[in-house]
C-alpha cells in the first residue's frame, strides 16, 4: 500500500462523522472533475468510471440518512442526493459536462455547510449530528 493510501486510511479511521461526510463530498467533487476531464478527452470508459464512483458515494450518503430522526433536513438531503443521482446518470448517458457541473455545485454547497458545522464547538456539532442522523 502506498503512503498516500495509508494516510487516507488513517484519516478515515480517526475522523468523526462530520469529517467523514466532508471527505465523501471531496471525493464526489474530485471524481466529478475527473469525469469532466474524461469528457473533454473523449475517454468514455474514464467518464463512466468516475461518474460511477461519484454515484457510489452519493448512494452511501443517501443510504446513511436517518429519516425518522433527521426530520426535514434529512428529507431535503435525500431530495438533493436523488436529484444529484439523476443528473449524474444523465451526464453519463448524454456525455454531458453541464449535468456534472450541477452536481458539483450542490455537493460543494453541502460540503461548505458541513465544514461550518465542523467549525462549531464539538458538543454543538455532535448534538446536531445526533439529532439529524442518529448516533
Amino acid at each position: 500500500m502506498n503512503k498516500m493510501r495509508q494516510y487516507q486510511n488513517v484519516q478515515v479511521m480517526t475522523a468523526d462523522r462530520v469529517r467523514i461526510i466532508i471527505m465523501l463530498c471531496e471525493g464526489v467533487i474530485r471524481f466529478n472533475k475527473s469525469a469532466q476531464k474524461s469528457i473533454r478527452e473523449g475517454d468514455i470508459e474514464g467518464r463512466n468510471n468516475f461518474i460511477n464512483r461519484s454515484l457510489a458515494i452519493i448512494s452511501e450518503l443517501n443510504g446513511s440518512l436517518n429519516m425518522e430522526e433527521g426530520g426535514e433536513i434529512a428529507r431535503k438531503l435525500r431530495s438533493l442526493y436523488e436529484f444529484s443521482t439523476s443528473q449524474l446518470t444523465q451526464a453519463n448517458l448524454k456525455n454531458s459536462a453541464p449535468h456534472i457541473d450541477v452536481v458539483t455545485g450542490i455537493i460543494s454547497e453541502l460540503k461548505a455547510g458541513w465544514e461550518g458545522i465542523a467549525g462549531k464547538r464539538p458538543e454543538t456539532a455532535a448534538s446536531i449530528e445526533a439529532s439529524n442522523y442518529g448516533a
